[in-house]
């Protein structure tokens, strides 16, 4: 007798299983009937794949452009202020890239002026946290002579000393890419009053004024 009872306890709480399983069924099918058709779709694969491209996407990606330090406002006098363009050197996957970062201009200089100055200055303390970095060693400037229609820019000579071929194509193309983007006038590069012909001991040729094609052999 006892097996029995307990074979149908078995049995009905397999039925009561059985009738929930048909129970969920109906009421899946109801709320999945439209228009006459039963519109049973299978689980997405976006669903399924959710959490991984969300972790893909949660990597963290440095922007090329800018490097600004995140402040809470900007004050009016800061937004009336010129600002200016400089390029220094980064890494994104492996690969060098120039880096543009910006300097509000509040100073009675020009923008040119201004933007050669912070370039030799190097990057902040926040930007090398960055990744960010210079090529160019410590320098000098020692005059920014402008016309109406060029800019000579004058340094010291320390600009072509140390690194290889490679620092100095880098340090060049940080000053080419900062002065074409702060003036429309052809600038020219001096070392201690000289124009320059070639850079460092590496004999690097340097086409004048800067431009893309300064450095093509």
């Amino acid at each position: 007798m006892g097996r029995k009872k307990k074979r149908k306890s078995n049995n009905n709480l397999k039925n009561l299983g059985l009738g929930a399983l048909i129970a969920t069924l109906g009421i899946f099918g109801y709320l999945n009937y439209v228009d006459g058709n039963l519109n049973f779709k299978l689980p997405s694969m976006d669903i399924l794949y959710k959490h991984k491209n969300e972790a893909r996407i949660e990597e963290p990606i440095i922007p090329q452009e800018p490097i600004q330090k995140p402040k809470e406002k900007e004050t009016i006098a800061e937004k009336s202020l010129p600002k200016v363009k400089v390029y220094f050197i980064g890494h994104n996957n492996d690969k060098t890239v120039y880096r543009t970062v910006y300097r509000v201009n509040d100073t009675k200089t020009s923008n040119i002026e201004y933007a050669v100055k912070c370039l030799l200055q190097g990057p902040t303390q926040y930007e090398r946290n960055m990744g960010v970095y210079s090529e160019i060693p410590p320098t000098k400037l020692l005059s920014v002579t402008e016309t109406s229609t060029k800019v000579i820019i004058n340094v010291s000579d320390s600009f072509g000393n140390g690194g290889g071929a490679d620092s100095l194509y880098k340090r060049m193309y940080q000053l080419i890419k900062t002065v074409n983007n702060n003036t429309e006038k052809a600038v020219y590069l001096k070392i201690n009053g000289q124009l320059v012909e070639t850079l460092g001991g590496e004999g690097l040729m340097l086409k004048q004024p800067l431009d893309g094609s300064s450095l093509d052999d």
